[in-house]
């Protein structure tokens, strides 16, 4: 129990580590990765939820959205352009692994094989998200989507409609 504290702990850094990329076009306090991760999460599980129509995946995609980047706790969020110059010698995602319960972190790696598609296309829709609702401040955002790809036709819908939408449709309810 005392690994499972520790690794909560270390989870919370994510709240106060950035997404780097965006610090390349300017924006000054970027979405965290915690931020990132709890929308990609969501879309994983709606994703999932209408390709499959099982509710029970859902959820477990969404596990998998919500953790797909918490080895960042200890790597902090290497931007596409580091990873060139940076060569991780140990794998954070294992390293943590050793603090979860080992029936867990089977049941994990089980259901990423079956499901891990389903979050790739999530992670590629929030950037999306993320870059349009930046970019009437910041118009370069919207370059770093442009080679983001799906592999299912829910997640290429989603985009379709995002690229066409306005981020404040919301005002619409004042």
């Amino acid at each position: 129990m005392e690994e499972i504290v520790k690794l909560l702990f270390e989870l919370g850094s994510l709240k106060l580590i950035p997404r780097s990329g965006w610090f390349k076009i300017g924006i000054k306090n970027p979405e965290s990765v915690a931020e990132h991760s709890f929308r990609t999460a969501f879309i994983a599980s709606v994703i999932t939820f209408l390709e499959t129509g099982d509710f029970e995946k859902a959820c477990k995609a969404c596990l998998l959205g919500l953790i797909h980047d918490i080895g960042e706790s200890r790597t902090l969020d290497l931007h596409k352009l580091s990873t060139k110059y940076v060569n991780l010698k140990r794998d954070a995602l294992e390293d943590q692994f050793k603090l979860m319960p080992e029936e867990f972190v089977k049941e994990l790696r089980n259901v990423a094989k079956e499901l891990m598609d389903y979050v790739k296309d999530a992670d590629q829709l929030e950037l999306l998200l993320q870059a349009k609702e930046y970019s009437d401040k910041y118009p370069s955002a919207t370059l770093f989507t442009r080679e983001v790809s799906f592999k299912t036709e829910t997640a290429k819908k989603l985009a379709e409609i995002i690229n066409r939408s306005d981020w404040r449709w919301w005002l619409e309810l004042e």
